[in-house]
């Protein structure tokens, strides 16, 4: 898988939260991605989507266990 995903999931969703990359993010959000590579999702834009989709959660699953 071409890392382009990974870091511009985390680009975009830096800006769009307004929040810096979190410890260990870009590493799970790696994972997360090449599982759904793996699975047979090839398109990048929708790999980023996924991205994006997973660093919310991500967030949301951090905030409320603060």
């Amino acid at each position: 898988m071409n890392i382009v995903p990974v870091d511009r999931a985390l680009s975009i969703y830096g800006v769009l939260a307004d929040r810096s990359e979190t410890q260990g993010a870009r590493e799970c959000l790696s994972k997360h991605l090449m599982k759904l590579y793996i699975g047979g999702e090839k398109d990048q834009h929708r790999l980023t989507v996924h991205g994006l989709s997973y660093l919310r959660d991500l967030d949301r699953a951090i905030d409320s266990s603060n």
